[in-house]
Protein backbone atom coordinates (compact mmCIF):
# COMPACT_ATOMS: atom_id res chain seq x y z
CA UNK A 1 0.00 0.00 0.00
CA UNK A 2 2.68 2.41 0.82
CA UNK A 3 4.47 2.00 -2.34
CA UNK A 4 1.14 2.24 -4.36
CA UNK A 5 0.74 5.56 -2.64
CA UNK A 6 4.18 6.75 -3.03
CA UNK A 7 3.74 5.95 -7.05
CA UNK A 8 0.82 7.95 -7.25
CA UNK A 9 2.05 10.94 -5.54
CA UNK A 10 5.21 10.42 -7.99
CA UNK A 11 2.78 11.16 -10.88
CA UNK A 12 0.69 13.46 -9.65
CA UNK A 13 3.67 15.91 -8.44
CA UNK A 14 3.99 16.73 -12.71
CA UNK A 15 0.35 17.49 -12.91
CA UNK A 16 0.40 19.82 -9.72
CA UNK A 17 3.69 22.30 -10.86
CA UNK A 18 2.24 22.07 -14.34
CA UNK A 19 -1.14 23.24 -13.51
CA UNK A 20 -0.36 25.80 -10.65
CA UNK A 21 0.35 29.82 -11.19
CA UNK A 22 19.24 20.70 -14.25
CA UNK A 23 25.25 19.57 -14.31
CA UNK A 24 26.97 17.25 -15.09
CA UNK A 25 24.52 14.79 -16.73
CA UNK A 26 27.26 11.64 -18.65
CA UNK A 27 24.32 10.17 -20.43
CA UNK A 28 23.95 13.48 -22.57
CA UNK A 29 27.51 13.09 -23.52
CA UNK A 30 26.50 9.26 -24.75
CA UNK A 31 23.42 10.79 -26.35
CA UNK A 32 25.15 13.57 -28.45
CA UNK A 33 28.57 10.98 -29.05
CA UNK A 34 30.61 14.15 -27.51
CA UNK A 35 32.87 14.18 -24.64
CA UNK A 36 32.28 16.00 -21.71
CA UNK A 37 34.79 18.79 -22.69
CA UNK A 38 32.78 19.70 -25.49
CA UNK A 39 30.03 20.83 -23.02
CA UNK A 40 31.92 21.92 -19.88
CA UNK A 41 34.93 24.08 -19.33
CA UNK A 42 36.68 21.66 -17.01
CA UNK A 43 38.29 19.11 -19.97
CA UNK A 44 37.14 16.44 -17.27
CA UNK A 45 33.50 17.86 -17.09
CA UNK A 46 31.30 19.09 -14.51
CA UNK A 47 30.84 22.67 -13.70
CA UNK A 48 30.79 25.83 -16.16
CA UNK A 49 29.42 25.17 -19.21
CA UNK A 50 31.06 25.99 -22.69
CA UNK A 51 29.31 28.36 -25.48
CA UNK A 52 28.15 25.05 -27.30
CA UNK A 53 27.25 23.64 -23.95
CA UNK A 54 24.83 26.70 -23.03
CA UNK A 55 23.15 26.67 -26.39
CA UNK A 56 22.59 23.15 -26.66
CA UNK A 57 20.81 23.36 -23.18
CA UNK A 58 18.83 26.21 -24.36
CA UNK A 59 18.25 25.23 -27.69
CA UNK A 60 18.31 21.34 -28.88
CA UNK A 61 17.41 20.10 -24.63
CA UNK A 62 14.15 22.22 -24.19
CA UNK A 63 10.59 20.68 -25.58
CA UNK A 64 10.61 24.08 -26.79
CA UNK A 65 11.61 28.10 -26.17
CA UNK A 66 10.51 31.13 -24.59
CA UNK A 67 10.70 34.29 -26.62
CA UNK A 68 11.60 37.77 -25.77
CA UNK A 69 10.22 39.73 -22.83
CA UNK A 70 7.21 41.11 -25.03
CA UNK A 71 6.40 38.07 -26.50
CA UNK A 72 6.57 35.95 -22.97
CA UNK A 73 4.01 38.64 -22.10
CA UNK A 74 1.75 38.57 -25.20
CA UNK A 75 1.41 34.91 -25.04
CA UNK A 76 2.86 33.10 -22.45
CA UNK A 77 3.46 30.01 -24.51
CA UNK A 78 6.56 28.42 -25.37
CA UNK A 79 8.17 28.74 -28.69
CA UNK A 80 8.92 26.18 -31.39
CA UNK A 81 12.75 25.17 -30.88
CA UNK A 82 12.56 26.15 -35.00
CA UNK A 83 11.36 29.74 -34.22
CA UNK A 84 13.85 32.72 -34.99
CA UNK A 85 14.29 33.15 -31.46
CA UNK A 86 15.55 30.31 -30.96
CA UNK A 87 19.16 31.93 -31.98
CA UNK A 88 18.70 34.72 -29.14
CA UNK A 89 20.39 32.85 -26.65
CA UNK A 90 23.19 34.44 -24.52
CA UNK A 91 25.78 31.84 -23.34
CA UNK A 92 27.13 33.60 -20.38
CA UNK A 93 30.32 35.70 -22.21
CA UNK A 94 30.65 39.09 -20.84
CA UNK A 95 33.56 39.93 -23.71
CA UNK A 96 36.01 37.96 -25.19
CA UNK A 97 38.01 37.75 -22.13
CA UNK A 98 35.22 37.17 -19.41
CA UNK A 99 32.38 34.76 -19.10
CA UNK A 100 29.72 33.37 -16.48
CA UNK A 101 27.43 30.69 -15.40
CA UNK A 102 25.27 29.28 -12.84
CA UNK A 103 23.49 26.70 -11.45
CA UNK A 104 20.35 26.68 -8.82
CA UNK A 105 18.92 23.21 -7.31
CA UNK A 106 15.91 23.07 -5.38
CA UNK A 107 12.82 21.01 -4.40
CA UNK A 108 10.75 19.03 -2.66
CA UNK A 109 11.54 16.01 -1.09
CA UNK A 110 9.32 13.05 1.00
CA UNK A 111 11.42 10.77 3.06
CA UNK A 112 9.66 6.99 4.06
CA UNK A 113 11.62 5.41 6.32
CA UNK A 114 10.48 2.09 8.39
CA UNK A 115 9.40 2.59 12.39
CA UNK A 116 9.26 6.11 12.11
CA UNK A 117 7.73 9.15 11.03
CA UNK A 118 7.36 10.68 7.51
CA UNK A 119 9.44 13.38 6.39
CA UNK A 120 8.35 16.09 3.76
CA UNK A 121 10.90 18.92 3.73
CA UNK A 122 11.52 22.08 1.02
CA UNK A 123 14.96 21.92 0.24
CA UNK A 124 17.87 24.29 -1.29
CA UNK A 125 19.52 21.52 -2.41
CA UNK A 126 23.03 23.97 -4.51
CA UNK A 127 23.27 27.22 -5.71
CA UNK A 128 26.71 27.71 -7.58
CA UNK A 129 28.36 30.35 -9.61
CA UNK A 130 31.16 29.82 -11.89
CA UNK A 131 33.80 32.57 -13.21
CA UNK A 132 35.88 32.02 -16.62
CA UNK A 133 38.60 34.83 -16.48
CA UNK A 134 40.34 34.08 -20.12
CA UNK A 135 43.45 35.68 -19.94
CA UNK A 136 44.63 34.41 -23.15
CA UNK A 137 41.50 33.49 -25.35
CA UNK A 138 41.72 29.21 -25.79
CA UNK A 139 44.85 29.30 -23.68
CA UNK A 140 45.02 30.66 -20.64
CA UNK A 141 42.21 31.21 -18.19
CA UNK A 142 41.57 31.39 -14.40
CA UNK A 143 38.39 29.51 -13.38
CA UNK A 144 36.71 29.58 -10.50
CA UNK A 145 33.62 27.68 -8.99
CA UNK A 146 31.69 28.76 -5.92
CA UNK A 147 28.92 27.41 -4.16
CA UNK A 148 26.97 30.28 -2.63
CA UNK A 149 24.26 28.33 -0.70
CA UNK A 150 22.95 26.54 1.41
CA UNK A 151 25.70 27.43 4.10
CA UNK A 152 28.73 29.57 3.94
CA UNK A 153 30.15 29.79 0.71
CA UNK A 154 32.74 27.49 -0.06
CA UNK A 155 34.76 27.44 -2.86
CA UNK A 156 34.51 23.92 -5.23
CA UNK A 157 37.38 24.96 -8.27
CA UNK A 158 39.86 27.40 -8.65
CA UNK A 159 42.26 27.19 -10.98
CA UNK A 160 44.61 28.07 -13.60
CA UNK A 161 44.16 26.36 -16.80
CA UNK A 162 46.74 26.21 -19.78
CA UNK A 163 46.30 24.33 -23.02
CA UNK A 164 48.44 23.31 -26.12
CA UNK A 165 48.13 25.18 -29.33
CA UNK A 166 46.26 22.64 -30.87
CA UNK A 167 43.70 21.83 -27.14
CA UNK A 168 45.57 18.11 -27.46
CA UNK A 169 47.01 18.86 -24.06
CA UNK A 170 46.54 20.58 -20.49
CA UNK A 171 47.97 21.91 -17.58
CA UNK A 172 45.82 23.20 -14.40
CA UNK A 173 46.84 23.92 -10.84
CA UNK A 174 44.59 24.88 -7.92
CA UNK A 175 41.50 23.19 -6.81
CA UNK A 176 40.26 20.63 -8.64
CA UNK A 177 37.67 17.58 -9.52
CA UNK A 178 39.39 14.70 -9.09
CA UNK A 179 39.38 12.59 -12.62
CA UNK A 180 37.50 9.16 -11.40
CA UNK A 181 35.05 7.95 -13.30
CA UNK A 182 31.53 8.98 -14.47
CA UNK A 183 31.10 12.85 -13.21
CA UNK A 184 27.11 11.55 -12.29
CA UNK A 185 25.13 14.56 -11.22
CA UNK A 186 24.09 12.74 -7.97
CA UNK A 187 26.11 12.79 -5.56
CA UNK A 188 23.96 10.07 -3.54
CA UNK A 189 24.77 7.33 -6.07
CA UNK A 190 27.09 4.50 -4.56
CA UNK A 191 29.54 5.17 -7.12
CA UNK A 192 30.30 8.48 -6.14
CA UNK A 193 28.92 7.95 -2.23
CA UNK A 194 31.85 5.79 -1.62
CA UNK A 195 34.76 6.58 -3.34
CA UNK A 196 34.29 10.03 -1.85
CA UNK A 197 34.77 11.56 -5.59
CA UNK A 198 31.86 14.26 -5.81
CA UNK A 199 30.64 17.50 -6.16
CA UNK A 200 30.98 18.02 -2.21
CA UNK A 201 34.65 17.19 -2.63
CA UNK A 202 37.48 18.59 -4.22
CA UNK A 203 41.28 18.94 -3.62
CA UNK A 204 44.58 20.76 -3.96
CA UNK A 205 47.06 19.88 -6.33
CA UNK A 206 47.60 19.64 -10.05
CA UNK A 207 46.26 17.87 -13.30
CA UNK A 208 47.64 17.43 -16.74
CA UNK A 209 45.80 15.53 -19.42
CA UNK A 210 46.14 14.44 -23.36
CA UNK A 211 43.23 15.05 -25.73
CA UNK A 212 44.60 12.94 -29.04
CA UNK A 213 41.07 12.50 -31.48
CA UNK A 214 38.86 9.87 -29.26
CA UNK A 215 41.41 9.27 -26.81
CA UNK A 216 41.59 11.01 -23.29
CA UNK A 217 44.52 10.75 -20.68
CA UNK A 218 44.02 12.59 -17.43
CA UNK A 219 46.59 12.66 -14.48
CA UNK A 220 46.16 14.63 -11.34
CA UNK A 221 48.39 14.88 -7.99
CA UNK A 222 46.65 16.27 -5.09
CA UNK A 223 46.73 16.24 -1.37
CA UNK A 224 44.25 13.64 -0.34
CA UNK A 225 41.97 15.62 1.10
CA UNK A 226 39.20 13.93 -0.21
CA UNK A 227 39.50 10.11 0.03
CA UNK A 228 40.55 8.50 3.33
CA UNK A 229 41.37 11.38 5.62
CA UNK A 230 44.92 12.01 3.99
CA UNK A 231 47.02 13.88 6.48
CA UNK A 232 50.03 15.29 3.58
CA UNK A 233 52.02 12.90 4.45
CA UNK A 234 51.85 11.17 1.12
CA UNK A 235 49.78 12.26 -1.80
CA UNK A 236 47.17 10.80 -3.85
CA UNK A 237 47.34 10.07 -7.30
CA UNK A 238 43.72 9.85 -9.63
CA UNK A 239 44.37 8.04 -13.25
CA UNK A 240 41.23 8.69 -16.03
CA UNK A 241 41.65 7.11 -19.28
CA UNK A 242 38.49 7.05 -22.06
CA UNK A 243 38.23 6.16 -25.43
CA UNK A 244 35.08 7.87 -27.13
CA UNK A 245 33.25 7.26 -30.15
CA UNK A 246 29.75 8.75 -31.37
CA UNK A 247 27.67 5.66 -30.34
CA UNK A 248 29.66 3.94 -27.79
CA UNK A 249 32.43 5.02 -25.06
CA UNK A 250 34.83 3.05 -22.27
CA UNK A 251 37.07 4.09 -19.69
CA UNK A 252 38.51 3.30 -16.80
CA UNK A 253 40.09 4.88 -13.32
CA UNK A 254 42.55 4.65 -10.87
CA UNK A 255 42.76 6.05 -7.19
CA UNK A 256 45.72 6.00 -5.18
CA UNK A 257 45.54 7.85 -2.03
CA UNK A 258 48.50 6.75 0.61
CA UNK A 259 48.90 8.35 4.23
CA UNK A 260 50.91 5.31 5.77
CA UNK A 261 47.72 4.66 8.36
CA UNK A 262 44.50 4.92 6.04
CA UNK A 263 45.18 4.12 2.44
CA UNK A 264 43.12 3.50 -0.07
CA UNK A 265 43.45 2.22 -3.13
CA UNK A 266 40.22 2.74 -6.06
CA UNK A 267 39.91 1.30 -9.49
CA UNK A 268 36.79 0.98 -11.59
CA UNK A 269 35.93 0.75 -15.50
CA UNK A 270 32.70 2.20 -16.92
CA UNK A 271 30.80 2.63 -20.56
CA UNK A 272 28.13 4.28 -22.52
CA UNK A 273 26.30 3.24 -25.23
CA UNK A 274 23.55 4.50 -27.54
CA UNK A 275 20.49 2.79 -29.39
CA UNK A 276 17.92 5.04 -31.23
CA UNK A 277 16.41 7.22 -28.35
CA UNK A 278 17.89 5.17 -25.41
CA UNK A 279 21.74 6.36 -23.79
CA UNK A 280 23.02 3.44 -21.31
CA UNK A 281 25.51 3.80 -18.50
CA UNK A 282 27.57 1.48 -16.89
CA UNK A 283 30.22 1.98 -13.74
CA UNK A 284 31.77 -0.64 -10.78
CA UNK A 285 33.88 0.29 -8.73
CA UNK A 286 36.26 -1.86 -6.39
CA UNK A 287 37.87 -0.38 -3.08
CA UNK A 288 40.47 -1.88 -0.77
CA UNK A 289 40.73 0.14 2.30
CA UNK A 290 43.65 -0.47 4.88
CA UNK A 291 44.00 0.49 8.48
CA UNK A 292 40.49 0.43 9.57
CA UNK A 293 38.92 -1.09 12.58
CA UNK A 294 38.50 -4.41 11.00
CA UNK A 295 42.10 -4.58 8.88
CA UNK A 296 41.93 -4.50 5.46
CA UNK A 297 38.54 -4.42 3.80
CA UNK A 298 37.40 -4.44 0.45
CA UNK A 299 33.88 -3.81 -0.96
CA UNK A 300 32.64 -2.80 -4.85
CA UNK A 301 30.00 -0.52 -5.88
CA UNK A 302 28.10 -0.44 -9.45
CA UNK A 303 25.63 1.41 -11.39
CA UNK A 304 23.46 0.59 -14.25
CA UNK A 305 21.85 3.33 -15.67
CA UNK A 306 19.03 3.96 -18.91
CA UNK A 307 17.84 7.17 -20.32
CA UNK A 308 15.09 7.41 -22.82
CA UNK A 309 14.35 10.17 -24.56
CA UNK A 310 10.80 9.39 -25.16
CA UNK A 311 9.80 12.96 -26.87
CA UNK A 312 12.15 16.40 -27.36
CA UNK A 313 12.49 17.52 -23.98
CA UNK A 314 11.28 15.15 -21.71
CA UNK A 315 13.94 11.99 -20.48
CA UNK A 316 12.67 8.52 -18.75
CA UNK A 317 15.52 7.79 -16.15
CA UNK A 318 15.84 3.84 -14.59
CA UNK A 319 18.47 3.56 -12.43
CA UNK A 320 20.17 0.56 -10.38
CA UNK A 321 22.65 0.77 -8.26
CA UNK A 322 24.32 -2.07 -5.96
CA UNK A 323 27.35 -1.75 -2.87
CA UNK A 324 28.54 -4.75 -1.17
CA UNK A 325 30.52 -2.27 1.82
CA UNK A 326 32.62 -5.86 2.94
CA UNK A 327 33.34 -8.49 0.58
CA UNK A 328 34.43 -10.71 3.69
CA UNK A 329 30.49 -10.09 5.57
CA UNK A 330 27.65 -11.90 4.25
CA UNK A 331 24.01 -10.56 3.84
CA UNK A 332 25.70 -6.71 4.18
CA UNK A 333 24.59 -5.76 0.19
CA UNK A 334 22.50 -2.79 -0.44
CA UNK A 335 20.50 -1.85 -3.52
CA UNK A 336 19.32 1.39 -4.44
CA UNK A 337 16.82 1.56 -7.58
CA UNK A 338 15.27 4.97 -9.43
CA UNK A 339 12.63 5.83 -11.36
CA UNK A 340 13.23 10.16 -12.33
CA UNK A 341 11.72 11.97 -15.37
CA UNK A 342 13.57 15.00 -16.75
CA UNK A 343 11.05 17.76 -17.88
CA UNK A 344 12.95 20.62 -20.20
CA UNK A 345 10.22 22.97 -20.83
CA UNK A 346 12.08 25.93 -21.93
CA UNK A 347 15.54 26.99 -21.91
CA UNK A 348 17.34 27.39 -18.44
CA UNK A 349 14.52 25.55 -17.00
CA UNK A 350 14.49 21.60 -15.59
CA UNK A 351 12.13 19.58 -13.81
CA UNK A 352 12.90 16.63 -11.91
CA UNK A 353 10.46 14.21 -10.38
CA UNK A 354 11.60 10.92 -9.27
CA UNK A 355 10.83 7.76 -7.17
CA UNK A 356 14.03 6.12 -5.70
CA UNK A 357 13.96 2.81 -3.25
CA UNK A 358 16.53 2.04 -0.55
CA UNK A 359 17.31 -1.91 0.77
CA UNK A 360 19.74 -2.82 2.78
CA UNK A 361 19.97 -4.87 5.79
CA UNK A 362 16.37 -5.19 7.95
CA UNK A 363 17.62 -4.10 11.00
CA UNK A 364 18.56 -1.04 9.73
CA UNK A 365 15.60 1.40 8.84
CA UNK A 366 17.90 4.52 7.05
CA UNK A 367 18.83 1.37 4.66
CA UNK A 368 15.31 0.70 3.80
CA UNK A 369 14.00 4.04 3.14
CA UNK A 370 12.40 5.89 0.32
CA UNK A 371 12.48 8.85 -1.16
CA UNK A 372 9.67 10.61 -3.22
CA UNK A 373 11.60 14.42 -4.94
CA UNK A 374 10.58 17.17 -7.00
CA UNK A 375 13.91 19.25 -7.97
CA UNK A 376 13.90 22.65 -10.27
CA UNK A 377 17.06 23.36 -12.13
CA UNK A 378 17.82 26.62 -13.17
CA UNK A 379 21.01 26.74 -15.26
CA UNK A 380 22.95 29.30 -17.34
Amino acid sequence: MRFFWSITFLLGLPVLLLSAPASAEPYLAVHTGQKCMACHVNPTGGGKRTEYGTLYGNTILPAGRLGNIENILGSGKAKSGTDSTATQVWDGRITDYFAVGADLRTGLKSTIVPNAENQLAFDLERTTVYFDLRIIPNRLSLYVDQRVAPGAALNREAYVLLWSEQHTAYFKAGRLFLPYGLRLEDDGAFVRQVSGINFNSSDNGVEGGLELGPWSLNLAVTNGTAGAGETNTGKQFSLLTSLVYPSWRVGASYNANDNGVNDRHMQNVFAGLRTGFISWLGEADYFIDDGTSTGRRKSWAGLAEANAEVIKGHNLKLTYEYYDPNLDVEEDQRTRSSLVWEYTPFQAMRLRAGYRRNQGIPQNNLQNAEEIFLQLHTYL
